[in-house]
């Protein structure tokens, strides 16, 4: 009779389970955090919406916000929102106005997986260039 080592078998299967959670885990972080649109995009029937949003760093923004026909900057850290300026010169609110409302809807699945597979590989060559420096 073959005997079973009781502590490596264990061993093994709570190294698969491990794997197989971190990997679904993974996957919702990452379809929630880059796929799926926010709330703050909610359409074109709602009173505010957010026009533009820019990265400043970890916790940080700057927005651009339509509530009811008036573009508001606002600032917006960790821990709190501050205003910046309302922009009222006709110029700039016709180009806004003048934006192509495709810029303003998220990408679709395939083009954010695009856009995603192209920062991997402009990260590997760059990272294959240092190291032959």
């Amino acid at each position: 009779m073959d005997s079973i080592a009781f502590f490596p078998s264990l061993f093994k299967m709570l190294s698969a389970l491990a794997i197989v959670l971190g990997i679904m885990i993974g996957g919702t972080y990452f379809i929630k955090k880059l796929l799926l649109p926010t709330a703050s995009n909610a359409g074109e029937g709602a009173l505010i919406n957010v026009i533009a949003t820019r990265y400043l760093g970890p916790k940080s923004s700057i927005m651009l916000i339509d509530v009811l026909g008036q573009i508001v900057v606002v600032g917006v850290t960790g821990n709190q929102m501050s205003f910046i300026t309302t922009i009222s010169d006709p110029a700039a609110m016709e180009k806004l106005n003048g934006l192509d409302r495709k810029d303003r809807e998220f990408p679709s699945l395939m083009e954010s997986l695009t856009k995603y597979r192209q920062k991997l590989l402009s990260r590997g060559h760059a990272g294959k260039d240092g190291q032959g420096a």
